[in-house]
């Protein structure tokens, strides 16, 4: 899907890309910002090699650059304001919005090209505007998506068209304004526009960017994905959603499923974090090309390094011999990142509509596995996905990371209506994809918690794909099954550490954890006016019946 040249249909939009034809903006290309990136007096070149750089159109001894952020390494939601939700704020962030162009052209500025999209189906042009001083983070954006440049710039001529503006994201982390400290982003989705304020992280101009493909995509009749999707030998394909430290990244990449995969069922991995369903093509396509993933679990000389474009927010030592390298596990502060290829494991760009959708959930009240054998609750369940914030990845308050949230579709950047996201799973649900539901954390009564080991959610997400797990009914939650021959499948522990009981306590527990999805969707239905009853209904008759049980008449 490529973009035809359309007029500036609003004020946000008119003033974002005038921007860009400034004298002082100039066009740049992936070559220069790497140049101006090892100029740049806060990035670090490391000894390890940039992995296959001519690629990109950089020199073949290109090596892996770090930038470090300051004191805040992760996404902060609460900058950003929707142009739709302004009401009689509009004009005052129009004039900010202007105010901080007028400034920005007085600087040097660079315009970079790339395309979101690896597929005819979906290829949206894109335009990162940025001073010149943040040529690095420019040079990830250029990296995560793809640059303007052959082989993608041929596969976009060819690609689909529809009536609709480039993206255009204006980012300028030198802004400051003293009203807001934590930046500011404004938001013009209907026009395909934002502009990122005061914002240094890289996060955010990958998920701004993304937000925009996103919300263009669903005005198409897609299903915006913040989420995983892989095949495994010749079954359906696979897509888990869940936010960062749900395990999505681990369950999509795993090439082995903790040892329990055949040699015949080949995993193909299409992306771990950004996708597009085509409902109407029977299509998903991939955003990027790259991964932008956790460093964490990234060990000091790790193999995987050799996959990695570029690094964010790690730290750096120098050995006897001189070799700079990345020391990573977030021993320098949480939330370390870096880009890196698809190549480390088998992959490709697209494949059919998924035959499964697995809701990953961190609630203490589910058990590790249930399908769902209704479409309302498949939906409900997926709006009202119950997590645990990862630590780090967002800029909140430590006392916030301890407590469940609920993110719809693990999917917080998204802009558009929730309701219409909603209405689209229920489509993708009424074309025959089965939903699940996976408790990725622990299970049971706050105290009495069992963890749910990674290796026993891999080994499900096996056995699920075979069809081998046999259901049942379970009574008390009507719309969810769970596993009848655990003990068969996953260990003879299974049933007695996972198997929900019909206890009082354990009853109310679930109840409440009910009553709070109830509640969340509720309000966004009331205060919001945001959601529909319809999508609500089957979760107040899974709480009458436990109701029920625990007041008999």
């Amino acid at each position: 899907m490529a973009t035809i040249h359309r007029l500036p249909g609003s004020s946000w939009r008119a003033m974002i890309e005038s921007a860009f034809y400034a004298n002082s903006v100039r066009k740049t290309t992936m070559a220069e910002l790497y140049s101006l990136s090892l100029k740049q007096p806060e990035v670090v070149a490391t000894s390890h090699p940039f992995y296959k750089p001519v690629q990109f159109g950089l020199p073949k001894g290109a090596k892996v650059l770090i930038s470090n952020d300051g004191g805040i390494v992760g996404r902060t939601a609460r900058a950003r304001r929707l142009v739709r939700e302004m009401g009689k704020d509009k004009d005052k962030y129009l004039r900010i919005l202007g105010e901080a162009i007028y400034r920005f052209n007085r600087r040097e500025g660079l315009w970079l090209e790339a395309i979101v999209g690896l597929h005819h189906d979906f290829m949206i042009k894109a335009h990162l505007l940025s001073p010149v001083t943040d040529a690095k983070n420019m040079l990830d954006w250029g990296v995560n998506f793809t640059p303007s440049m052959r082989p993608w710039s041929d596969v976009y001529k060819k690609s689909r068209r529809l009536n609709e503006h480039d993206i255009v994201v204006f980012a300028d982390p030198e802004w400051a304004d003293p009203e807001f400290p934590n930046g500011l982003v404004i938001i013009d989705e209907e026009e395909n526009c934002i502009a990122i304020l005061g914002l240094r992280y890289f996060g955010e101009r990958k998920k701004g960017t993304l937000t925009l493909a996103w919300t263009m995509g669903v005005r198409h009749n897609m299903v915006a994905c913040h989420g995983g999707i892989k095949t495994i030998g010749n079954h359906t394909p696979v897509a888990v959603f869940g936010l960062s430290g749900s395990g999505k990244s681990s369950i999509t990449n795993s090439h082995d499923h903790a040892g329990t995969l055949k040699k015949n069922e080949k995993v193909t991995v299409i992306h771990d974090d950004a996708f597009l369903i085509d409902l109407d093509n029977d299509i998903t396509v991939a955003l990027e090309p790259s991964l932008f993933d956790k460093t964490d679990a990234v060990t000091f000389e790790d193999p995987i390094i050799k996959f990695f474009y570029s690094a964010q927010n790690v730290a750096v030592t120098e050995l006897p011999g001189g070799r700079t390298l990345i020391v990573a596990e977030d021993i320098r502060n949480d939330n370390g990142r870096c880009i890196k290829s698809r190549d480390m494991f088998n992959h490709t760009d697209s494949c059919k509509r998924p035959g499964k959708v697995i809701w990953l959930q961190k609630d203490p009240s589910l058990p590790p596995v249930c399908k769902v054998a209704d479409i309302g609750l498949a939906v409900a369940m997926g709006a009202s996905l119950s997590t645990m914030r990862a630590k780090g990845v967002e800029n909140v308050p430590r006392e916030e990371l301890a407590k469940l949230v609920i993110e719809p579709f693990a999917n917080p950047f998204r802009v558009h209506p929730l309701t219409v996201d909603c209405q689209q799973f229920r489509k993708l649900f009424k074309l025959g994809t089965e939903c699940y539901i996976m408790n990725t954390h622990a299970f049971g009564m706050p105290e009495q918690e069992i963890d749910i080991p990674k290796e026993l959610s891999l080994s499900i997400v096996t056995e699920m794909v075979r069809e081998n797990i046999e259901w049942r009914e379970w009574k008390v939650f009507p719309g969810l099954m769970v596993p009848k021959n655990g003990n068969e499948l996953f260990g003879t522990d299974f049933d007695r550490h996972y198997k929900p009981t019909r206890e009082a306590e354990y009853l109310q527990f679930l109840r409440n954890r009910m009553q709070d999805r109830i509640t969340y969707l509720s309000n966004k239905r009331d205060i919001d006016h945001d959601m529909e009853s319809s999508f609500i209904d089957p979760l107040v008759v899974a709480r009458t019946v436990i109701d029920k049980i625990l007041n008999p008449i």
